[in-house]
């Protein structure tokens, strides 16, 4: 089967930050999204968001260019795309850890990590690491597909916190892992199946403190366009809270179209 795929990305600083440290990605050419929340002191978590989404986008092109070679015994247990996802996001995290270590200032910076790249139906594939949170909308539900890295969610997973409580710690942004934080470290991979009319909501963790799961489902039920979708989820996020960066990117699942006798001698000269 095949399909065409519409990606929208929006970011607000809030209300409160003086600098944006979430960086968003989206890539027509690999069919890539990712959304990445920095953290760190002297402009540390800009630096280490964006090198992670720069990096990512980067080694998937070189590979798909072919300038770059996979190791043929890198990580075989995995899917062919999960492999390199895993992969670039290897090279992101021990790039933001050697400039961690290398100034002072730094110490401590990293990033989440949360991006879905889709070669065809049948590799498509998540890397994630961090709190920053990857949903799947389809047949009206709407399904958490990541798991966060963090204190609370550990919590939630042993019986000791429910998730709603979770939600309103004051600890909530206690990371078990991010990128950076060690010189080795390895992202989930989670391979996915897309089907036509799938939305996947890629959303740092300031979206969900200011809006909820059920109100993020409202708006996807609402048929708005993605780019409308984005920019709805975002904005109403940061109004409502605001203390934090938010930043949504939507990868959209669409019937194929076909191209008008126009369009076809329109790309002959692009």
């Amino acid at each position: 089967m095949e399909f065409d795929i519409e990606l929208a990305s929006y970011t607000d600083i809030g209300k409160i930050r003086e600098k944006n440290e979430d960086s968003i990605l989206i890539s027509p050419d690999l069919c890539l999204g990712a959304v990445a929340d920095g953290m760190g002191g002297h402009n540390a978590g800009e630096i280490a968001s964006n090198l992670a989404v720069n990096i990512l986008e980067q080694t998937l092109t070189d590979l798909k260019d072919k300038k770059i070679v996979l190791p043929k015994d890198y990580e075989t247990s995995y899917s062919p795309l999960g492999r390199k996802l895993l992969y670039a996001s290897s090279l992101a995290n021990y790039r933001v850890y050697t400039l961690a270590t290398e100034n002072v200032k730094r110490s401590g910076m990293g990033t989440t990590l949360s991006a879905i790249c889709i070669e065809d139906e049948d590799n498509a594939a998540i890397v994630h690491i961090g709190d920053s949170r990857v949903y799947l909308y389809r047949n009206g539900v709407l399904s958490q597909i990541t798991t966060d890295h963090s204190y609370v969610q550990q919590q939630v997973a042993l019986g000791n916190m429910t998730k709603e409580a979770a939600e309103r710690s004051r600890i909530q942004n206690i990371l078990m892992k991010a990128l950076g934080l060690k010189q080795e470290i390895k992202c989930d991979i989670i391979n996915i199946k897309p089907q036509v009319e799938d939305v996947y909501v890629l959303c740092s963790d300031g979206v969900n403190k200011g809006i909820s799961d059920e109100e993020i489902l409202d708006f996807l039920k609402s048929n708005l366009k993605p780019t409308e979708l984005c920019k709805k989820i975002v904005q109403t996020s940061a109004k409502k809270d605001g203390k934090d960066n938010t930043s949504c990117v939507i990868v959209k699942v669409c019937q194929k179209q076909e191209k008008s006798f126009v369009s076809y001698i329109k790309s002959l000269f692009k």
